[in-house]
């Protein structure tokens, strides 16, 4: 849940950047803005992406200090089933936060090459 609200959180500010890059754009005539804009997406996306991955790392950590503390782990499979639901969110997090890096940065190299539309 706490994933979700954060990527939520991701995408509107990004999408809340691009709009404020394009209307910025607009009203100066200089869509260098917009590129701009989009640089500042792809430091979204890396946030994004890389709060999973320090959020993964964590978890890595507390299951093998855990691993460690048991020897025998008798709910071993339904643990494991858990775990599995929980990754599939996860990783669909973090796919997102790689979308979110290739459109700022597709944005950022060629926003400005909207003017010539």
């Amino acid at each position: 849940m706490r994933t979700r609200q954060f990527t939520l959180k991701a995408y509107s500010a990004a999408l809340v950047t691009l709009l404020l890059g394009a209307l910025l754009s607009m009203e100066l005539g200089d869509w260098n803005w917009l590129a701009r804009s989009g640089s500042l997406v792809v430091v979204n996306g890396i946030i994004l992406t890389s709060h999973q991955i320090i959020d993964h790392m964590q978890q890595l950590g507390r299951q093998q200090r855990r691993d460690s503390m048991v020897n025998r782990d008798w709910g071993g499979d339904a643990r494991h089933h858990l775990l599995q639901e929980s990754d599939e969110r996860r990783w669909l997090s973090e796919k997102n936060g790689l979308y979110m890096l290739i459109i700022g940065t597709l944005v950022w190299g060629f926003g400005d090459l909207l003017n010539l539309l």
